[in-house]
């Protein structure tokens, strides 16, 4: 007879909470911690952690599997990067709840907005869709045989356009369609959602060229379904708003419902050199004054990959609104040819400075985008000749306008030749003037989204392998803490997030002398064969999910964590 099922033996515990790090062996039954300490007795399975640390499984609070869920329970790449729990629904996006009559308006819209391959959703949830409403979604995620834990938030976008159609993207709503998205929010919360996500940010363009559905709702509703989360005693609002925080929105969204409220995005960059400074100090004067306000922040640059077909980094940009309303890529092309497009994108390129082009022109004081841009490179070309080189340099080489040479390889390439620019957090000594708050909840991998674009669910392992072992910019106990507790806590995940007695057995081994995440990978695994990148990890040796090791094979061993007010799942 057994003592254990599991038995991690002779591994340096670092446990989530900040403490200091300590020897300990850890044991496990029937999925959760029941033994901490030295010379505990038999397992069926032992696993020598020796040189080793052993943790807490890391949990990420901003992710877009919420289709993706569907076709790859395991929600790859994130657990190969020590993953265990993962939020779905951020931004105000999902598929639930969606009328069969609108399913083509989510998916149109998440492939805009969210970089997602239409042919991948598609195939990848089929026809018919096995559900409509977001209840009958969660009861779905219930029966699918998940690889590592999922917490859902309800989306404004699905409820918006559940109500208005494709009216949603036009109008602001009735008070009697503002009542009915009420009623489907309290309907979400109670049936265990973990908060309700919304948009106002710029960025967000869903299809042919609208904003996305959040976005044209007046705050009278934001206030309203905020409140609707309040009446369920639990959650709390995830408030995209871009790159410029609206304080005073924030306290009022918890003022009406007495929610936490987490904001995105607290960025290097996101409004000039320093900017965050002055967000750091404004969200440590609303901690001091009590309230449960939280930025979100990444360790890691905000960097796209893409190509013409869908040319994100221009998305707010005026000159581009004839490709936004483009649809296909026959008529983006035309686009692109046009001498008038063109002409209109050199005036705002040169308009962006007191210099040439923004592409070529001296850095304007204070204008990190203008740097930014300078750095674009080719990332992926048939001509092997071009790749890693700067766009700013082949226009000098070829003396030829930036703008002309940048839409004339796209169009030889039929759209598809690939880019790469690093837009927001890429000043590495800013990034880590963010990192050193230990407020800032860090998320923003994107796991799900932006999938040919880029892969920032490897952030856990970034951060242990950069920040932590190559920068010093944070102790490896700290460092556990924001991947683990501190981002559990604040999205009232209270059993997850730790090692301590009791609680279920997500953990993570690995080797802080090697840990990182790995070169981006272009794979083409994706329904349809479509394409992602991928990064996969190095120096994870075992990641456990509620007791269950994560190996080659998938396994059922993650859970959906329902959340309601007198209880954590």
């Amino acid at each position: 007879m057994f003592d254990f099922d599991l038995k991690i033996s002779g591994g340096m515990l670092i446990d989530g909470t900040g403490s200091p790090r300590r020897q300990a062996d850890v044991g496990v039954k029937d999925g959760r911690v029941v033994a901490i300490g030295d010379g505990l007795g038999t397992a069926r399975q032992t696993l020598d952690a020796q040189g080793l640390v052993v943790a807490p499984g890391f949990v990420d609070i901003h992710t877009h599997y919420d289709a993706q869920v569907l076709w790859d329970s395991e929600l790859t790449v994130s657990p190969w990067h020590g993953v265990t729990t993962a939020v779905l629904g951020n931004c105000g996006f999902g598929v639930a709840p969606t009328r069969p009559e609108h399913r083509d308006l989510i998916l149109r819209t998440l492939e805009r907005v969210e970089g997602m391959s239409l042919s991948a959703l598609e195939e990848g949830l089929g026809s018919p869709w096995p559900f409509q409403t977001f209840t009958q979604y969660m009861d779905l995620l219930e029966r699918t045989p998940l690889g590592i834990n999922v917490a859902v938030m309800v989306g404004h976008t699905p409820v918006r356009l559940w109500v208005m159609g494709d009216e949603a993207t036009t109008r602001a709503a009735t008070a009697a369609e503002v009542a009915q998205m009420r009623a489907l929010v309290r309907e979400a919360m109670e049936v265990g959602a973990v908060g309700f996500a919304t948009s106002v940010s710029k960025v967000h363009v869903g299809y042919s060229g609208r904003p996305v559905p959040s976005r044209l709702a007046d705050f009278e509703e934001m206030l309203e379904l905020a409140r609707a989360v309040g009446e369920s005693g639990h959650g709390l609002i995830h408030y995209n708003v871009g790159r410029e925080p609206l304080w005073q929105a924030y306290e009022q969204l918890h003022a009406v419902s007495g929610r936490p409220v987490v904001w995105t995005s607290l960025l290097a960059g996101s409004l000039g050199p320093g900017s965050h400074r002055a967000q750091l100090e404004q969200a440590a004067q609303q901690r001091l004054r009590g309230l449960p306000i939280h930025g979100q922040g990444a360790c890691r640059p905000i960097q796209f990959e893409f190509d013409f077909r869908s040319p994100v980094v221009f998305d707010t940009w005026a000159s581009f609104e004839s490709v936004r309303l483009a649809d296909n890529e026959a008529q983006r092309r035309a686009v692109y040819s046009d001498p008038d497009f063109r002409a209109r994108l050199k005036r705002q390129v040169a308009g962006r400075g007191p210099d040439d082009a923004w592409f070529a022109g001296k850095e304007a004081e204070g204008d990190t985008r203008r740097a930014s841009f300078r750095e674009m490179v080719v990332s992926g070309a048939e001509d092997s000749s071009l790749l890693e080189r700067k766009l700013v340099d082949l226009a000098q080489e070829r003396q030829v306008d930036p703008v002309d040479l940048m839409l004339d390889l796209a169009l030889a390439s039929n759209l598809q030749m690939r880019w790469r620019i690093a837009l927001l957090n890429f000043d590495e000594s800013e990034v880590s003037e963010i990192l050193a708050d230990p407020h800032v909840v860090l998320g923003l991998g994107d796991g799900g989204a932006h999938m040919s674009q880029l892969c920032d669910a490897c952030h856990p392992t970034y951060l242990l392998g950069h920040w932590v072992r190559e920068r010093g910019a944070l102790s490896l106990e700290e460092a556990v803490r924001r991947l683990t507790s501190h981002p559990a806590d604040v999205f009232g995940l209270h059993d997850r997030g730790r090692v301590a007695l009791g609680l279920p057995a997500d953990l993570v081994v690995f080797d802080p002398d090697r840990v990182d995440a790995g070169p981006l990978e272009r794979v083409y695994d994706l329904p349809a064969g479509q394409d992602r990148l991928i990064s996969r990890a190095i120096g994870i040796e075992a990641v456990f999910v509620n007791g269950q090791r994560l190996g080659s094979q998938p396994q059922a061993a993650g859970r959906l964590l329902r959340q309601r007010s007198n209880a954590s799942d």
